[in-house]
């Protein structure tokens, strides 16, 4: 199989169980760390499926990465190549689709539960996800479902938390945390959680069981998803297979 491609946006913001998942399932993978100023490639044929990762910035803002990360995007949607997102990755990934991202209203950071959508897409993504289910939420904006997307599941305090868009499956949470990653996140970015209203919890709720939490995280939603958006990037590399014979 032709490698997973990961794109890193800071270097403290890595993709946690997602690779410890390709691992386990022997998926080659490669990261493009624009951190280090690494190029975005624009090649599509060498790369199984892409995966856009988290960051502190706004996909509104004036980088020039931003912009390259969105036409890869774009061009990838256009055939169908299977695409994850993670907070700032389902943002891009929305915005690129058609959809618009704008700052909330409070932030959302914390344990949360989420609900299931009522539709076909939803029930064929979290068929056996626990409904509600608790995960990690940490962001400051909101995205609206690009055209053609169909809404996953969604918290009290925003609508729009999940989507799938063709072989594309984006979250604004954080379901591939591990005690290790979030834990490296309060020491470094804790100043940005001010529990001064109902949708940021305080560090001390964050930390509580931690481990527990993000081992049944897993379980029941992570790892599901991770199994389903895998089946399609077999079913999309079968299916150039079979186009290049």
């Amino acid at each position: 199989m032709k490698p997973i491609r990961i794109f890193r946006h800071e270097d403290w913001i890595h993709p946690g169980r997602l690779t410890q998942f390709l691992n386990a399932e022997s998926v080659p993978w490669e990261l493009v760390r624009i951190d280090q100023g690494d190029p975005v490639p624009q090649t599509i044929d060498d790369v199984a499926g892409l995966v856009f990762l988290g960051g502190t910035m706004s996909v509104n803002d004036d980088f020039p990465w931003l912009l390259d990360e969105m036409a890869l995007i774009r061009k990838a949607a256009a055939q169908d190549v299977p695409m994850l997102g993670h907070c700032l990755g389902s943002q891009l990934i929305a915005k690129a689709l058609g959809g618009v991202v704008a700052p909330m209203p409070d932030k959302e950071i914390g344990w949360w539960q989420v609900t299931k959508c009522d539709n076909p897409v939803a029930r064929e993504w979290l068929a056996d996800t626990p409904d509600p289910v608790e995960i990690l939420i940490w962001h400051h904006e909101a995205f609206t479902l690009p055209p053609g997307a169909a809404p996953l599941y969604s918290s009290p305090f925003c609508a729009e938390q999940a989507y799938v868009r063709g072989n594309a499956v984006a979250t604004v949470a954080h379901p591939e945390v591990t005690p290790e990653l979030l834990g490296s996140w309060l020491d470094l970015y804790g100043y940005d959680i001010e529990p001064t209203v109902p949708s940021v919890q305080s560090i001390e709720q964050i930390r509580e069981d931690l481990p527990k939490r993000c081992v049944a995280m897993h379980a029941a939603l992570t790892d599901r998803l991770y199994e389903k958006w895998l089946a399609r990037i077999v079913a999309y590399a079968q299916t150039r297979e079979h186009s290049a014979a």
